[in-house]
């Protein structure tokens, strides 16, 4: 019997992803051993590592050093690193001297913008490396463009009981809410939730951020919900709103959920007009908000059948995640 191959998988916690990402590898046949990019999850620890990394820089070589000492007796045939914004370079050299025929893999789901040290090095120890942002791909040729995915919980059958026009699942960030008020306000059924991860975070966002004066803390949840209820609420809605960060140029993981539970897609993001999956019936491309005519447009839009929108393209299915993974490793 053939060995399975070994994979060394590192990804931060992110609603759930790492843990899609890790079965969908096993599905697929491979071992993974699988670690949490960062040493805790707390939104303490998660704003330090954006604003002032230095301050957790020993508690982040420890845990790496606890990561060495449970793989150094094993050998592996890749290392796959999704997001890549804590791993230190002394972590990813000590790697390749245990296994120096192992292929490394990197994937980011964020601008280089937001994480430009860790970008830099990983380019350079890495032997694939994607990104899902379109303007990041054009600066360095080592980069390779790979939008996201969505899983299971999200495909469906034809679902006749739509009963929201449109809904938004979503962290509160930029200029989400303003967008979302005044598209909403045109509609009778709605869904809106909002999450925030801590308290303090939002108080400290309305103190900081003009476009979060409006916003009451009534407005936002401290608890996320299931990727099940997310899908749930996509299943029940004709369309869904998607707002990209700020920055970012790469299509949301939104964007592959909505369209794979038979939503319309309503999107500020104009690169989806460039994918091979791009279907004007199912893709309402946001362009401006302020312009009254625009938003009768958009509500006519969504307020036209679904029925159509279910059987999207063919090329659609290779990112459902068991299939997206495979470029990986061919």
């Amino acid at each position: 019997m053939e060995n399975k191959k070994t994979v060394l998988f590192i990804c931060a916690q992110f609603f759930g992803y790492e843990v899609a990402i890790k079965t969908a590898l096993l599905e697929n046949g491979l071992d993974v051993d699988y670690f949490d990019e960062r040493s805790a999850n707390n939104s303490l620890m998660k704003a330090m590592l954006r604003v002032k990394k230095s301050l957790v820089k020993r508690t982040i070589a420890k845990y790496y050093e606890s990561i060495t000492e449970k793989i150094k007796n094993k050998k592996y045939d890749y290392f796959l690193l999704v997001k890549g914004e804590v791993v230190p370079e002394d972590f990813i050299l000590k790697f390749k001297s245990l296994n120096p025929n192992a292929k490394l893999i990197y994937y980011t789901y964020d601008s280089i913008r937001n994480n430009p040290a860790n970008s830099t090095f990983i380019l350079n120890h890495f032997d694939s490396c994607y990104s899902f942002d379109f303007e990041d791909v054009k600066l360095d040729s080592r980069w390779k463009l790979k939008h996201l995915f969505y899983t299971k919980e999200f495909i469906a059958d034809f679902v006749s009981d739509r009963k929201y026009d449109i809904s938004f699942v979503g962290t509160m960030h930029s200029n989400r809410f303003s967008v979302m008020k005044r598209l909403f306000e045109k509609f009778n059924n709605t869904f809106v939730f909002y999450y925030m991860p801590a308290k303090w975070f939002f108080y400290l966002e309305k103190l900081t951020k003009k476009e979060f004066k409006p916003i009451k803390i009534t407005d936002v949840s401290f608890d996320k919900m299931s990727k099940k209820q997310v899908a749930d609420v996509f299943k029940a809605s004709k369309s869904v709103l998607d707002v990209q960060r700020f920055g970012q140029t790469g299509l949301t993981m939104r964007t592959f959920e909505v369209l794979a539970s038979g939503a319309k897609l309503v999107t500020s993001n104009k690169h989806i007009k460039d994918v091979e999956f791009y279907n004007s019936n199912n893709i309402i491309v946001i362009n401006d908000l302020n312009d009254d005519q625009e938003l009768f447009e958009i509500v006519g839009k969504v307020k036209q059948s679904t029925d159509a929108v279910l059987k999207t393209n063919k090329d659609f299915e290779k990112y459902y995640i068991n299939n997206w993974i495979t470029e990986f490793f061919n």
